[in-house]
């Protein structure tokens, strides 16, 4: 049995759909794609062969001294979760460690909160997902590929993006021992929720699909209240730059909603003001910048910190100095 060439594009398709829609409700500062990209690409190559290497060994080492199904149930209960969790949080730390060596030249955080490590996490599990689809497409079939593809997709992203939230939250916090701790209790998060799976599906067939489809939900849920809690961090860290002349009023009002700005960015796009939207743009997006900045700042109280926020907030007047000279000339 073989896929055809447009069911694999298909299914590559769908998951790069899948990896910009995540991306895409990152709605207040979303991940640059020069590193969202790269972990796709980790999960679609090297964590898929890293993972096929050590199962197949661990599975033909044990099947040599039990039997076939023994070996196959411990190979997808115990042993592929902590290979395939582990190979993709690889991808996860090596992006933290570029994030982080990039912020001490620019003074950005990349990868910090909540929200930052479920993109990264889920675009490493969408690259893992379509390429261990493909593999078992090849080896049983079309349809195989289909169903996983329709009831699985989300699955390893649901999965590793507890690794991402694990390492998203390490600037958050100031303890030190708590900085090495969350990210390991975030990879075993991963593997636990892994081989739950795994076996729910293994014991009791398209039954671990209802305990993946619960998973899901709960990931939403840490979705949707993520994002609530960076709307009201920024309305709460913005609303004393007003006085300041940092942000208008008007600003204020628009920034900690989506919807509101991207109705004006809409109307200036429209209304053929291109320069002014991308000039605008930036400066708002530098705005919510600001305030996660200032979040952060309140939490841990370093000197790094800090000095990003008068950075910001520097950036800001800067881009409204430019744009004033602009306008008189």
């Amino acid at each position: 049995m073989s896929l055809s060439g447009s069911l694999i594009w298909l299914g590559i398709l769908q998951a790069v759909i899948y990896l910009l829609f995540i991306r895409a409700i990152d709605l207040y500062e979303r991940e640059p794609l020069r590193y969202v990209i790269p972990v796709f690409v980790w999960g679609f190559t090297v964590a898929t062969t890293v993972s096929l290497v050590f199962n197949t060994l661990f599975q033909l080492t044990l099947s040599s001294v039990t039997s076939v199904k023994t070996a196959s149930f411990f190979t997808a209960v115990v042993e592929a979760p902590v290979v395939e969790e582990c190979s993709k949080g690889a991808a996860l730390l090596l992006i933290f460690f570029i994030a982080y060596l990039a912020r001490r030249r620019s003074g950005l955080v990349e990868f910090a909160g909540v929200m930052d490590g479920i993109v990264y996490g889920s675009a490493v599990g969408f690259g893992f997902a379509i390429a261990e689809d493909l593999l078992y497409g090849l080896q049983f079939g079309p349809e195989t590929f289909i169903v996983r593809r329709i009831f699985g997709g989300f699955a390893h992203a649901s999965f590793t993006s507890l690794t991402g939230i694990g390492i998203g939250l390490v600037p958050l916090v100031n303890n030190r021992m708590l900085k090495g701790i969350l990210p390991v209790l975030g990879l075993l998060g991963a593997i636990v929720l892994h081989a739950a799976f795994n076996f729910t599906a293994t014991v009791f067939g398209p039954i671990g699909y209802l305990v993946l489809f619960c998973v899901i939900l709960v990931y939403v849920v840490v979705i949707i209240v993520w994002l609530a809690v960076e709307r009201r961090a920024i309305r709460e860290e913005l609303r004393d730059e007003v006085p300041q002349g940092t942000i208008t009023s008007q600003e204020y009002a628009m920034l900690p909603s989506y919807f509101r700005r991207t109705g004006y960015y809409l109307g200036l796009v429209f209304t053929g003001n291109l320069m002014t939207w991308f000039r605008v743009r930036r400066l708002h997006a530098t705005a919510v910048d600001l305030a996660l900045a200032k979040r952060l700042a309140r939490r841990t109280g370093s000197p790094g910190s800090m000095d990003r926020v008068r950075l910001l907030r520097r950036k800001i007047l800067d881009l409204r100095e430019k744009a004033t000279v602009r306008a008189v000339f």
